[in-house]
């Protein structure tokens, strides 16, 4: 199968290691000194758990030309930067292509792309169960196991689902159709605005760190009430209760996820955690529920 994995980040360079096998011809596209980094040295991955490193070669490229034909595109990037590149995934004559990573809208970003497209494209949706971050010499991959992709097309079968399970066929990453997608997502979303935004703000808190929590507990609960009054199921359903019943569970929790050296890898940036908190805003439109606690803390750190 001809793969392009369009982001050469955490997300798409572990996902071009996971699915190496001889099967698979893998181009990443990357740009500028990621692009020269990744020619010269390859994909060098240091998996933290695992407590090892890898090596992988594959083929690369800084531009997608309309007539670059792949089986699938895999777009690994923040869910800021996706509608950057929509202009160029339209122009191209590949068929099938998965948006990975964080989406708060998915219905908006697939109707994006079929207006400006001129061919036939099946969008799909997928999520990528890892984290880490990159420095000059190497990527630091946060992973369970050999990884997860989640994928869905929202409503109904993925249309290349087939190709999807060539293309996973004998590896050790999980490939999981996820039912209610759209859910799930939001669900994320949920879960993690609160918590990075709270990372982000920790210094600012030093000796005040209980308040902070606070603000985080309360944030989440009132996103959870915004989205089920928004028609969104909270997936899993346990992330709800957690902030609103057992508080006294959840407060040491996040206390240790503060103070951690392993969040570090898995922090997002405030680009991707600022579009996602706007996306999520626009529900307050239609919904009595407010987010006063969330818009304070992240008032805090913009």
């Amino acid at each position: 199968m001809n793969i392009l994995i369009y982001g050469a980040g955490v997300q798409g360079q572990f996902l071009a290691h996971a699915l190496n096998k001889r099967d698979n011809n893998i181009t990443i596209l990357a740009r500028g000194k990621t692009y020269e980094s990744l020619q010269e040295r390859g994909v060098r991955l240091k998996h933290f758990l695992q407590k090892k490193n890898s090596i992988d070669h594959f083929n690369y490229i800084s531009e997608l030309s309309e007539t670059d034909q792949y089986d699938i595109i895999f777009v690994t990037m923040k869910y800021s930067d996706f509608y950057s590149v929509v202009p160029v995934l339209a122009k191209n004559i590949t068929q099938n292509i998965i948006f990975v990573g964080n989406n708060t809208n998915p219905q908006k970003l697939r109707k994006t792309v079929l207006e400006q497209s001129n061919t036939d494209k099946n969008i799909s949706f997928g999520f990528l169960m890892t984290g880490g971050n990159r420095d000059k010499a190497k990527t630091t991959v946060l992973r369970f196991n050999a990884g997860e992709l989640k994928v869905s097309h929202l409503v109904g079968q993925i249309p290349f689902h087939n190709i999807l399970d060539e293309i996973f066929k004998d590896l050790s990453i999980k490939l999981t159709y996820e039912a209610n997608f759209e859910d799930w997502l939001m669900s994320h979303a949920a879960m993690i605005i609160p918590l990075n935004t709270g990372i982000m703000l920790k210094n600012q808190y030093k000796g005040r760190q209980k308040q902070l929590i606070k603000k985080i507990i309360n944030s989440y609960n009132e996103l959870h009430l915004l989205l089920e009054h928004s028609n969104y199921k909270i997936i899993p359903r346990a992330q709800a209760t957690l902030f609103k019943k057992f508080k006294f569970i959840a407060y040491p929790l996040l206390k240790i996820i503060l103070n951690i050296k392993i969040m570090n890898q898995v922090q997002g940036s405030m680009s991707e955690v600022d579009s996602l908190y706007e996306d999520v805003k626009l529900l307050n439109k239609h919904s009595v529920s407010t987010t006063r606690q969330l818009d304070q803390i992240v008032k805090e750190v913009l």
